[in-house]
């Protein structure tokens, strides 16, 4: 598992925590491979129908094997090794290279590779070309996809059959939630990043597909239009093409860049913050904007992919190609009385839970059938 955990890697330990809370029936064979020893870094799952399946190959050796080869078929590998007694289905939390004799259930979480390649390196787009993203999804016994939006790109795209899409909503942790503002934590967090009273956060990947050079660009026209206005606070992991954002920051003082955060850190900005904006291109599901919902902060966010199918409440959608329409949402939210706004109870409908039930009874369908 990644240290810092980011869309992909959050929906995967959450979903799997979830699942094996509510499945004791079937067993479950959790395969990794790494050249190093990484099973200390796993989470830890100690039901008794829960088995961990570790490899040391090198992933470059493995991945090129995969795709020239189809070998190994992983989950012979595993029976040859693990000795279970049947493999019935295997399940990809995300695009992957892999090769299977069993049927397989693979989860799309959005297609911005095929509708965006300009915000990919070069490196992530020849990736998704020797991958053949369609390729995975045809064969698929079962595509889970995380939003409406994610199954409409598929079925538009690639023009699959419907009734191997399964629309599955991702859950948000239950840790999101409104803190008091006297809690002693609270306090510390505060202190720890020198938060202030007031500010504008935004927290994600830095890299272009946020669109945060456009949000930066419409803070400071705000900036020149309203006077004190609360600072703009960016909060992420370092993705690709991070400098050219970074440096548009530092042009600003009232605009402050503070590197990836602690998990457990993320819910305590958004309830100190007076607003988050997420101003995104593309986005499959977007946790950012409900796990902001959840702890009670407004949202500025974009109008566009799946942001406006789930952040129906508390939220001021903008055209994310217009700084105008942007800086005008952020200033319609600055204006307001309260700080910060009185969450939905509609927002509930995004449980891990449920989640993992749907996750379970597909699997039950799907190697029954």
């Amino acid at each position: 598992m990644e240290k810092e955990l980011t869309g992909v890697g959050e929906y995967t330990l959450n979903l799997l925590t979830e699942v094996l809370k509510q499945d004791n029936k079937n067993e479950y064979y959790l395969f990794f491979n790494s050249r190093k020893s990484v099973l200390s870094n796993l989470p830890k799952f100690k039901q008794k129908n829960v088995h961990y399946c570790g490899f040391n190959w090198p992933n470059k050796l493995l991945n090129l094997s995969l795709k020239l080869f189809k070998y190994p078929k992983l989950d012979q590998w595993i029976m040859d090794k693990y000795h279970p007694p049947k493999i019935d289905l295997f399940f990809f939390p995300n695009i992957s290279f892999l090769a299977t004799k069993c049927p397989y259930i693979i989860t799309s979480h959005d297609l911005s590779f095929e509708f965006f390649p300009e915000f990919l390196s070069l490196k992530r787009r020849l990736w998704h070309e020797i991958i053949n993203p369609k390729k995975l999804f045809v064969n698929a016994k079962q595509i889970i996809a995380v939003s409406d939006n994610t199954e409409d790109d598929l079925f538009q795209k690639y023009s699959l059959d419907v009734n191997r899409i399964k629309k599955i909503y991702s859950g948000i942790t239950p840790n999101y939630k409104i803190i008091n503002h006297e809690d002693s934590k609270f306090k510390k967090i505060k202190q720890k990043y020198s938060l202030p009273e007031k500010f504008i956060l935004f927290l994600g990947t830095i890299e272009p597909r946020k669109n945060i050079l456009g949000l930066i660009e419409a803070f400071n026209l705000l900036d020149k239009e309203e006077q004190n206005i609360p600072p703009l606070i960016l909060v992420g992991k370092l993705g690709w093409k991070y400098k050219k954002i970074i440096k548009a920051a530092e042009e600003n003082k009232k605009i402050r860049f503070i590197k990836y955060i602690k998990a457990q850190e993320k819910r305590y900005f958004y309830n100190a913050a007076t607003l988050f904006v997420y101003p995104s291109f593309y986005e499959g599901f977007g946790f950012p904007p409900l796990e902001a919902q959840r702890c009670g902060c407004a949202v500025v966010t974009a109008n566009n992919s799946s942001l406006i199918e789930i952040c129906s409440n508390n939220t001021i959608f903008v055209d994310p190609n217009n700084l105008t329409d942007l800086k005008n949402g952020i200033k319609a939210v600055l204006k307001t009385t309260s700080q910060t706004a009185k969450p939905s109870a509609t927002i509930d409908v995004w449980d891990w839970t449920e989640t993992a039930r749907q996750t379970i009874a597909l699997f039950e369908k799907t190697k029954n059938s």
